[in-house]
């Protein structure tokens, strides 16, 4: 048995082969278990960084005070876990529990989770963004989405803020970090002649929940808004829908399902923001209105029809995932010929259009229920350059008259020509 100095506690071996660690605080024993003498020596130090300054004054002096007992003594990965549960869940949505207990799992832990709150360096942190930028995607090569990066630095700002408050840390290294450059990846818009042709694949389609992808393309919904969105949220008098509710695919915390994940519709959009009323044109609305006509014959005809109220689903009544209709987006895709398009290429096509046809950016933000117009203008800034300039020409239109000579006026003596009257 390794004995050390007295006060500092005694680290040995147990049978079991693990490295166990006895040490009192405030006169209490306790106790911790290491499967690695790394890892002893790694929470020793940290116990030793955490323990107070002797007082230099004398006990018998006015000023002197006894020492405070040291702070807990916590990996990152025990206290983000913490904060999740305690302090996080009870105040966030259940999908933005979901993306904190992903970064925390798949992101935090694997990387720095063993690092000690009380010894933890703003070099360390800056480190981990740096690295997640390069080598974070976990599908594929590459680094993490700079939206991603900025998610988990904000969700580490709020636990590290929380941990300053309960006297784990001094103060919130999260501020100084600096988030990595990431090359902006080019937005997909579809020519005029993709989205014709793309438009004929959806209609020609075998699936009639096909009709959703021209239904998104004049709508600009995000996946899982057009997965979620149900016939009791449609206003067919007033031709308008409420985007209210999502449909996507989330982490699985039930233990008794095996999959990892699972799809829920949940009575909630991305952003308050994203809850709005969409009205739909009219040329659309007419197909529409063949759209549910077809679907309920298929429901009066199939005695086996899921009538759950979803607008696009299956033909036997059962939602759509986001990932089976990505598959049915992918196959319209390839049957339309087109290269290089994801679903999102349907938002992005038309805010485009919108734009084109020189409409506003704050109303554009409204109907993509972006958080703020800056978002819109960031994303779609490049179309709306397009209509500034065609508007500049037609302002240098105007212009242009006050150059131009003015005809010689009419001889009194003669007589004017009559007056034209416009008929519509």
């Amino acid at each position: 048995m390794a004995r050390r100095a007295k006060g500092k506690g005694t680290l040995y071996q147990a049978k079991d082969k693990s490295w166990v660690y006895q040490y009192k605080v405030d006169g209490q024993r306790k106790t911790k278990r290491f499967q690695r003498k790394a890892d002893a020596k790694a929470f020793i130090e940290a116990m030793a960084a955490a323990m107070p300054t002797p007082a230099v004054v004398q006990p018998d002096s006015p000023v002197y005070r006894q020492p405070a007992a040291a702070a807990e003594i916590l990996t990152i990965g025990e206290w983000m876990d913490r904060w999740l549960e305690n302090y996080a869940r009870p105040t966030i949505k259940h999908s933005t529990y979901c993306s904190y207990e992903l970064y925390i799992r798949a992101h935090i832990k694997p990387q720095i989770g063993g690092l000690y709150m009380n010894t933890l360096r703003a070099d360390d942190l800056q480190g981990f963004f740096n690295e997640r930028g390069k080598n974070g995607n976990l599908t594929k090569r590459g680094g993490l989405a700079p939206k991603t990066l900025t998610n988990m630095r904000n969700m580490m700002h709020m636990a590290f803020g929380q941990a300053v408050k309960n006297h784990i840390l001094q103060e919130n290294l999260i501020e100084g970090i600096r988030l990595p450059k990431a090359p902006k990846s080019e937005m997909r818009v579809l020519s005029r002649e993709e989205q014709r042709r793309l438009m004929t694949a959806a209609r020609l389609a075998p699936e009639p929940a096909a009709f959703g992808i021209v239904f998104d393309l004049f709508t600009g919904l995000r996946l899982g808004e057009l997965c979620g969105l149900r016939w009791e949220n449609v206003d067919m008098e007033h031709r308008s829908f409420l985007v209210c509710e999502t449909r996507n695919r989330l982490p699985n915390h039930d233990d008794s399902i095996a999959a990892s994940t699972t799809v829920k519709t949940t009575p909630t959009t991305k952003t308050d923001n994203s809850r709005r009323t969409v009205f739909i044109m009219d040329e659309l609305f007419h197909d529409f209105e063949m759209y549910r006509s077809i679907q309920m014959s298929i429901a009066e005809q199939d005695y086996s029809y899921n009538p759950e109220g979803y607008v696009f689903c299956q033909e036997n009544g059962s939602p759509y995932g986001p990932r089976t209709f990505q598959d049915l987006f992918k196959r319209c895709v390839r049957q339309a010929g087109i290269q290089d398009a994801n679903f999102h290429s349907l938002r992005h096509t038309f805010a485009t259009r919108y734009l084109e046809q020189g409409m506003d950016v704050v109303t554009l933000s409204r109907f993509l229920g972006h958080a703020n117009p800056s978002i819109t203008l960031d994303k779609y800034g490049h179309a709306l350059d397009e209509h500034k300039r065609s508007s500049m020409e037609k302002l240098g239109d105007i212009y242009s008259i006050r150059h131009q000579k003015e005809p010689a006026p009419v001889p009194q003596d003669e007589p004017s020509a009559p007056e034209m009257k416009m008929g519509w």
